[in-house]
Order: structure tokens, then C-alpha cells, then sequence
């Protein structure tokens, strides 16, 4: 795929549609050198099957590009998945939560403060999560919409929450590390794998302010 310019896109939707979190093996042509994306995450329209490179891809593509016209290169690989999934990110230093620091960069809106501390990245439950703050005393669960609610603990903290289109539980990491030792190791008995799609009235509400 050639590329006459390259702009970032810091969208989650194109127009109305929902774009997918993309890390699948693509290779573009920009300015003289061929890119080979091995693992760098950009946005796909599902539908037209249109890609689009948000802000931090767009500045890691021209680093790489820079350097390698400095050497001489005509073709580079970039593969940035692995380095951004490393380690964690530094609200999450003390936890043992399963969350990808890609999403936190890698999806519109996500990123408030330079350096950021992750504290709006997503993290996933199984959709039976909530069973125990319907139903257990102490707990009370507020539905805005079939995607949004929010969790009251003990009447004195609450956690916004959000189900994407496969039913899993969304939570920020920086609202759950606050929780005591006791809520932390349920919601590490329910935690899954990061699931790359954050789409939901819980997002809209979050991090487009849209009132629902």
C-alpha cells in the first residue's frame, strides 16, 4: 500500500463506524523506503477495510523513516507491540492485572498527561464480574445503558464500568488500583487477557464525554 502523506488519526470511529485495534503484519510505501509493520497497531474501518495510523504510530514511522534515509535504507521493519507490551505502565507498578500498555497508546484518548502513567487503560473481566456487586452486601450496580453502569462500593466508592460487544467487563486501571486488598484479589480471580476492543457506551461516556 503506498501512502502519499501520512497524518495521525486520533479517532476511534470512522464517521460513525467503530474502528478495529489492528496489529496484523502490513507493509506500506512512504516516502521512497518500504515499511513493513510487524506488530505496530493501527485502526481498521472492518467495513471499507481503511487503515489509519494514530499520533504515536505516525511519530514512531517517521522516526524510523528518518534514520533510515539517514543510512541509505530503502526498506525498514518496525515492530513496536513487544516494547510497548513490556513491563507496566507506572499505575499499575504494584498490581498483577493483565492490561496491554498498547491499548493505553494506541487507542484515541486515552492519553491525558505526557509522560503518561497509564491510568486510562483498559482492563478486562469475564461478564459474570458483576454477579458479586449485584448481589453481595455492600455493593449496589447502577446500569446507565447495556454497556455503562457504574459500581458502588460500600456507598463511598465507585468504579465506572463498560461491556464491550463480546460481553466482557471494562474497567480503567488507574479507578481499580485504588481498590483494598480484599476487592483486588476478586477482581484478579475474573481478570482475562487484554481483548483490543474498547467500544461501548463506557467509552463514549469516558472518554468522548457523550451524554447517555
Amino acid at each position: 500500500m503506498k501512502l502519499d502523506h501520512l497524518e495521525g488519526y486520533d479517532d476511534y470511529y470512522d464517521n460513525e463506524q467503530p474502528l478495529e485495534f489492528c496489529s496484523d503484519r502490513k507493509t506500506i510505501h512512504y516516502n521512497g523506503i518500504k515499511v513493513v509493520l510487524n506488530k505496530l497497531p493501527y485502526l481498521k474501518n472492518p467495513v471499507s477495510n481503511e487503515i489509519f495510523f494514530t499520533t504515536p504510530a505516525v511519530h514512531i514511522i517517521n522516526e524510523y523513516i528518518s534514520e533510515a534515509n539517514s543510512n541509505g535504507k530503502s526498506e525498514i521493519t518496525i515492530n513496536q507491540f513487544g516494547r510497548f507490551n513490556r513491563g507496566k505502565l507506572p499505575i499499575g507498578e504494584n498490581t498483577e492485572f493483565k492490561y496491554s500498555a498498547s491499548e493505553h497508546f494506541f487507542i484515541p484518548g486515552l492519553i491525558r498527561d505526557i509522560p503518561s502513567n497509564g491510568y486510562l487503560t483498559p482492563v478486562y473481566f469475564n461478564e459474570n464480574v458483576l454477579v458479586r456487586y449485584e448481589h453481595a452486601p455492600g455493593y449496589r450496580v447502577s446500569s446507565k445503558t447495556d454497556s455503562f453502569g457504574v459500581i458502588h462500593i460500600n456507598e463511598n466508592f465507585t468504579i465506572p464500568y463498560g461491556r464491550n460487544k463480546s460481553g466482557n467487563v471494562i474497567m480503567w486501571l488507574g479507578d481499580i488500583v485504588k481498590l483494598d486488598n480484599k476487592e483486588t484479589l476478586y477482581l484478579y480471580s475474573e481478570n482475562i487477557e487484554p481483548q483490543y476492543d474498547l467500544h461501548s457506551d463506557f467509552y463514549d461516556n469516558q472518554i468522548l464525554n457523550k451524554w447517555l
